[in-house]
């Protein structure tokens, strides 16, 4: 058990219902829901891979329906979180049933190494964006200046990378910072065919991670 898991864990009570979305910390977490045999959980997972190493391990993830449950608590990870709790969530390229997940969350925590927890977001992390396959052209023409777009490549075939829905996505980095991602943002999730993006903002209630070999829950505010 690690300590940040530690920490998760103990923010469990019995009869909750609790989203376990992507990451090592998540799968982490995972194994000592596990071990623990906390009486009454409901588990659910925007992931698809946690709900199949949840499911490896003997927990029952229930299934995700149109009637989208209200969570007590629900734990992600992140590849980069700013001071005011602002987060890029762009490697899992799951970013969209996540954010369902978030909103419909009393607690969205997320567990990560300190390192991820920065002043500004990390101009190395990218902004993804989750666009229907048809309409890829179009939105690569209006990225702006100061910035570089790239369709996102499949790690394991030669082929692109698609979302759960069968869709592109599109790693956007800025040339310096990520100083003017909101306007970013905005803009981008208003051109045709764009279905979400990884930018997470006022979303995340609290963020567990670790400190002098101790693991430490921050609120925002």
């Amino acid at each position: 058990m690690s300590i940040i898991s530690k920490k998760a864990l103990s923010k469990i009570q019995p009869n909750m219902t609790v989203s376990l979305g992507g990451g090592s910390n998540v799968l982490t977490l995972a194994k000592d829901l596990n071990n623990a045999q906390i009486p009454g959980l409901r588990l659910y997972s925007p992931s698809e891979i946690t709900k199949f190493q949840c499911e490896q391990l003997g927990l029952n993830i229930l299934a995700l329906n149109d009637n989208m449950p209200k969570f007590d608590l629900a734990f992600d990870g992140c590849d980069s979180i700013d001071q005011n709790f602002n987060a890029l969530k762009s490697g899992g390229g799951i970013h969209l049933f996540e954010k369902i997940a978030a909103e419909n969350a009393k607690e969205h925590i997320l567990l990560l190494p300190k390192e991820r927890f920065k002043e500004t977001l990390n101009p190395t992390v990218s902004l993804c964006i989750e666009i229907i396959p048809n309409c890829l052209n179009n939105l690569m023409k209006k990225i702006p200046q100061g910035y570089t777009a790239k369709i996102r490549l499949s790690q394991s075939v030669a082929s692109f990378a698609h979302s759960p829905l069968g869709n592109l996505l599109i790693d956007i980095y800025p040339n310096n910072s990520w100083s003017d991602i909101e306007q970013l943002n905005d803009f981008l999730l208003k051109q045709n065919g764009v279905i979400s993006s990884s930018y997470f903002k006022n979303l995340v209630t609290s963020i567990i991670t670790e400190s002098n070999n101790e693991a430490i829950e921050i609120k925002k505010g």
